[in-house]
């Protein structure tokens, strides 16, 4: 016979007796946390989440402002210049053999800019200090993915 023979199951111990009072469960949380509807909720909370983090941008491709950290400066021309950066980053990707840009982080004299396209149609840039986790930063950025991308809740 060569044929598979599942293990025996082991036998049970005479001593052996069930508990004579239930197992308390955990009790669930009293109220689970509303999902973040707005942007610039969710931007916040980037920038309050990390104390690295000094501010949040979501933009369009095309160079406008869709929502920005309450800490970020109301500038036009910060959607603008990110969009001119994602553009020349998406060119040297195809340049390069590449074909999609996850993700462009620029060092400068006062820390970096993280920059991920979100969908075709908009970018997310977060200004940090050089010492900032990227693998966290990356996953709260994946917590609010599908907002700041245009889904809605």
């Amino acid at each position: 016979m060569n044929g598979f023979v599942p293990p025996r199951p082991p036998a049970s111990r005479a001593d052996w007796t069930a508990p004579t009072s239930p197992v308390p469960l955990p009790s669930p949380p009293a109220e689970l946390p509303e999902p973040i509807s707005d942007p610039t909720v969710a931007l916040d909370d980037l920038t309050v989440a990390n104390t690295e983090v000094t501010g949040a941008i979501l933009a369009t491709v095309d160079g406008f402002t869709i929502a920005r950290s309450t800490s970020m400066a109301d500038e036009p021309s910060h959607a603008a210049m990110l969009a001119a950066a994602v553009g020349i980053a998406h060119s040297l990707v195809g340049m390069g053999g590449g074909k999609s840009l996850r993700r462009l982080v620029i060092e400068h004299d006062a820390g970096l800019m993280i920059v991920w396209p979100l969908g075709a149609d908009r970018v997310l840039a977060v200004l940090a200090s050089g010492r900032v986790d990227q693998r966290g930063l990356q996953a709260a950025v994946q917590r609010h993915g599908r907002l700041l991308a245009g889904a809605t809740p």
